[in-house]
């Protein structure tokens, strides 16, 4: 009885087709992990980026003209680039507090680029003691390049603010009372997405003006008020003296 089986060369052949068909798809499930990885990681990135944005709309848009004090005491404007680790500084609104703490709705926030990030800190109080109380968040990474342009009420475009005429103009030790810019225009290059530049519009909200609007609803609701009663007062004595009238004798 003869028995028949595989001869050398032929188990050589389907060792290796087997290994090349394995190293095939392991190829293509590399490939396809590797490219998971690099959507995951650029979807990652613009998330980032998208957040990085929203929250300086959200910041821009809600800038209030309210002056802190620093640690020594001394008058900070309500929006500036001129402090030396900042590349903006500035006191905004809405700050949403739904533990009930007891803090203000208003939040002094600093953009900070250290040349590769983009981080952004904000401080519990708006005017600071002498232990500062603050928390500092990484946004953005491989940031190239943060500028930031301000329109003054010229409808020009300077590199920082306040300009140096609103600086001149300020007295040592006095709260300043200085304008909001225009419209604010922030320019970024990032490694992965090139220069992104986005100009912002500025609240025209004028504090003193809008305090002037609300004491003159108040004193047009007095007079409202001090009408009606002199006109009730005045029915009142007419209705008295109707029936009086009346019953006199002839």
């Amino acid at each position: 009885m003869s028995q028949k089986g595989f001869t050398l060369m032929e188990v050589l052949i389907a060792v290796t087709i087997t290994a090349v068909i394995g190293l095939g798809v392991w190829q293509v499930l590399s490939g396809v992990v590797l490219s998971r990885d690099r959507v995951n990681e650029v979807a990652d990135e613009f998330d980032q980026l998208q957040r990085t944005m929203l929250l300086l709309e959200r910041d821009l848009t809600q800038v209030v003209n309210r002056p802190v004090r620093d640690m020594y005491g001394d008058y900070k404007p309500a929006l500036t680039s001129r402090e030396d680790s900042f590349a903006l500084v500035l006191t905004r609104q809405g700050w949403r507090n739904p533990l009930g703490m007891r803090r203000s709705s208003l939040q002094r926030a600093g953009w900070e680029y250290t040349g590769e990030e983009l981080r952004r800190r904000h401080w519990i109080t708006l005017d600071q003691g002498q232990e500062e109380s603050s928390q500092d968040v990484l946004l953005l990474s491989d940031v190239n390049s943060f500028e930031i342009r301000f329109l003054d009420q010229q409808r020009n475009w300077t590199d920082g603010w306040p300009t140096e005429e609103l600086m001149a103009s300020l007295s040592p030790g006095t709260r300043p009372d200085l304008p909001l810019p225009m419209g604010i225009e922030i320019s970024l290059e990032h490694e992965r997405f090139g220069e992104l530049t986005r100009t912002f519009a500025m609240p025209d909200f004028d504090t003193s003006e809008a305090q002037g609007m609300v004491n003159a609803v108040n004193e047009a609701a007095a007079d409202s008020d001090t009408d009606n009663e002199e006109e009730n007062e005045g029915q009142t004595q007419q209705d008295q003296s109707g029936p009086s009238a009346l019953g006199d004798p002839q």
